[in-house]
C-alpha cells in the first residue's frame, strides 16, 4: 500500500544532484494533506529515532523509521517525520501507523522521503521506490501502474550509456532505471525490456542494444526510434 493517502510526488527518484552522497536522489518524496504515514508492507521496525545534522546516513533524516520486510530482502526508510509512533523491534502489519509526515532533519518543507534499499546495504543498494510501490516515478498526483500500462522499460548502467537510454526512454515514453536498481516485479509489468550498452539478459523479454562503442550504440537507438 502507499505510505500516504491522497499523496502526490514532489521529487522523483534518480534526479542527479551533486549535494547528495550518491550524486542522485535515492528516494522519492511524497506529500499529502493527510499527514499520517503508514507501513507500506508488513515487517519489523529496524530503527525508529531522530538523526540530526548532515553527513552520512542517517544524518539529516530527522525523525525516521526503517522497516525491514518480513523476507529480509529490503529495508524501507521513512524520513523527515514530525513524530515517530513505533519502536525498534516491533513487528507491524501493512497499514500500521508509523508517524506523521513532517519536515525534521535536512528538509526544505513537509514531505515524506520514502526510500527502499536492498539488504545488506552496499554501495548501490537502493532500488526504484516508485516501482516498489507500483506507481509512476513522476511529479504530480500519485498514479498507480496497472499490469497493462507499461509497454516498454529501458535499463542501463550508470555512465556513458545513460544519454542513449534517456533518448530511447523519451522516444518510447517508457520508464528508465539502472540495471542494479530495478526489481523483477517491475520487469514483469513490461511487454519489452530494452537494455542499453550491455549484453545482460535482465529478463526473458530483453532486447539488448550494444554497439562497438557508445556512438554506435546511439546510432542503434536512433534506428529503433525511427521505426517506432
Amino acid at each position: 500500500m502507499l505510505p500516504l493517502k491522497s499523496a502526490r510526488v514532489t521529487y522523483v527518484y534518480g534526479v542527479k544532484n551533486g549535494r547528495y552522497a550518491k550524486v542522485y536522489h535515492t528516494g522519492i518524496d511524497l506529500a499529502s494533506a493527510e499527514t499520517s504515514v503508514y507501513a507500506a508492507v508488513s515487517g519489523t521496525i529496524l530503527e525508529a529515532r531522530y538523526a540530526p545534522g548532515n553527513g552520512a546516513d542517517p544524518a539529516g533524516w530527522g525523525n525516521y523509521v526503517i522497516l525491514r520486510t518480513l523476507d529480509h530482502r529490503y529495508d524501507i526508510i521513512n524520513a523527515h517525520l514530525a513524530d515517530v509512533q513505533v519502536s525498534q523491534g516491533l513487528t507491524v502489519d501493512e497499514g500500521t501507523l508509523l508517524g506523521k509526515m513532517g519536515s525534521t532533519g535536512n528538509s526544505t518543507g513537509p514531505h515524506l522521503h520514502f526510500e527502499v534499499r536492498k539488504t545488506p546495504w552496499i554501495d548501490r543498494d537502493d532500488i526504484d521506490p516508485a516501482s516498489f510501490l507500483g506507481i509512476y516515478n513522476r511529479v504530480g498526483q500519485v498514479e498507480k501502474v496497472s499490469s497493462t500500462s507499461i509497454k516498454n522499460i529501458v535499463l542501463c548502467h550508470p555512465g556513458p550509456d545513460e544519454r542513449a537510454a534517456g533518448y530511447l526512454a523519451d522516444c518510447l515514453k517508457a520508464p528508465i532505471c539502472y540495471l542494479a536498481n530495478t526489481t523483477q516485479e517491475l520487469l514483469h509489468l513490461a511487454e519489452r525490456v530494452y537494455v542499453i550498452g550491455s549484453s545482460e539478459k535482465a529478463f526473458a523479454k530483453t532486447v539488448n542494444i550494444v554497439g562497438a562503442d557508445r556512438y554506435d550504440t546511439c546510432r542503434k537507438v536512433l534506428d529503433i526510434c525511427q521505426r517506432e
